[in-house]
């Protein structure tokens, strides 16, 4: 079993190496200074590497946007949208969200390059790893089912959307008693 593994691992870095539809040939827009260029590719998540962990896991990532040689680097400005089904942060209900990000990228060929440039080879950007990092960094830290979720009930578990549930309300927590005392001295 460790080998079957092993091999599918080996399979979906060599995808990210020979995708060629994520590469932008660069080499017009470095011959005509402010030109704008568009580029559009829909790839599957799984064309960029080891996604197991995110909910946008099964769909398809598409990017689009202009790239465009300014004078002195190549600046890439478009969009990248997937989708996926993630859990509601307080109910736990499965929800679908259709996820639209930015995308904005500087590329430089110098030796010494500015800390916000990213380097490339002079003939063309390989978006692979920009489109990556943009759909990890702005995974959504909390996704609700409605912004009047009730949440699920923290004694017995139940679904306060669905309904009340036969738990009592004047039970007080725990952590919260010593303030719940402090507020009956004080009356």
């Amino acid at each position: 079993m460790k080998k079957i593994i092993d091999k599918a691992r080996v399979y979906r870095y060599n995808s990210i190496v020979e995708v060629e539809m994520m590469k932008l040939q660069v080499e017009q827009a470095m011959k005509e200074e402010g030109r704008k260029f568009p580029f559009s590719f829909m790839e599957p998540a799984v064309a960029f590497g080891d996604v197991a962990a995110f909910s946008w896991k099964t769909h398809n990532v598409a990017v689009e946007g202009l790239f465009w040689f300014d004078g002195c680097h190549l600046v890439i400005h478009g969009t990248v949208q997937t989708s996926g089904i993630y859990r509601c942060g307080r109910c736990l209900t499965p929800v679908s969200v259709d996820r639209k990000e930015t995308l904005s990228e500087v590329y430089g060929t110098e030796a010494v390059l500015p800390e916000d440039v990213e380097p490339y080879n002079g003939e063309y950007i390989d978006l692979t790893k920009t489109v990556r990092e943009t759909l990890v960094l702005s995974e959504p830290m909390r996704v609700l089912c409605r912004p009047d979720c009730k949440g699920l009930c923290p004694q017995c578990g139940a679904n306060l959307n669905e309904g009340p549930c036969s738990c009592p309300d004047d039970r007080i927590d725990p952590r919260m008693e010593k303030l719940g005392e402090l507020l009956k001295s004080n009356r």
